[in-house]
């Protein structure tokens, strides 16, 4: 796939469209009619899902955008109380994992965007140079919440993730600045 001004997203079934098809789970992962917006993938205690995506070898000194929408539900929970969903990756230089190596952590900007209040959607991204070498990008979704907490009081919500691809980081910020 090469980089384009209108990417397409690299996920498969990043609406959850057919359940948890193409995703890997780690935890307690459902998909979920969410309250006042469509499907979304929801994650309770400390659950991860992830989805590795293959890009060619003209990638690299490209820009990968990592985004999505996210939520936390935890009724009656103070602000330092609550859950932190975050998206995180890595660049491998293969999806396959007997031999695959980690190039790049992707964190930090907007990955761990904090919602304020409990149901509140905020948009989690961040912009990464493509390393040399890079021949596949894994895309987390975690549910932030401490492992101690019950299911009941702490489920991360996701919504619309995606990894896309564009020639430039002044086109991935125009990108990430209007998803919605």
């Amino acid at each position: 796939m090469t980089a384009s001004a209108q990417s397409n997203n690299l996920l498969k079934n990043a609406n959850g469209d057919d359940a948890l098809k193409f995703w890997t789970v780690m935890g307690n992962a459902t998909v979920a009619e969410c309250v006042g917006a469509e499907k979304c993938f929801s994650l309770t205690q400390d659950a991860f899902l992830y989805q590795d995506v293959e890009i060619s070898d003209g990638t690299p000194g490209t820009f990968a955008v990592l985004i999505s929408l996210s939520s936390i539900e935890e009724p009656n929970a103070s602000q330092q109380q609550m859950g932190r969903p975050y998206l995180f990756g890595y660049f491998m230089n293969s999806r396959e994992l007997r031999t695959a190596k980690i190039l790049a952590n992707l964190s930090g900007q907007e990955m761990s965007q904090r919602p304020s209040s409990s149901g509140e959607w905020v948009r989690q991204s961040g912009v990464f140079k493509i390393a040399e070498g890079t021949r596949a990008i894994r895309m987390f979704l975690r549910s932030g919440c401490a492992k101690s907490e019950a299911s009941a009081t702490c489920s991360s919500h996701f919504r619309k993730p995606g990894v896309f691809l564009f020639n430039s980081e002044e086109e991935a910020k125009a990108f990430i600045a209007t998803y919605q």
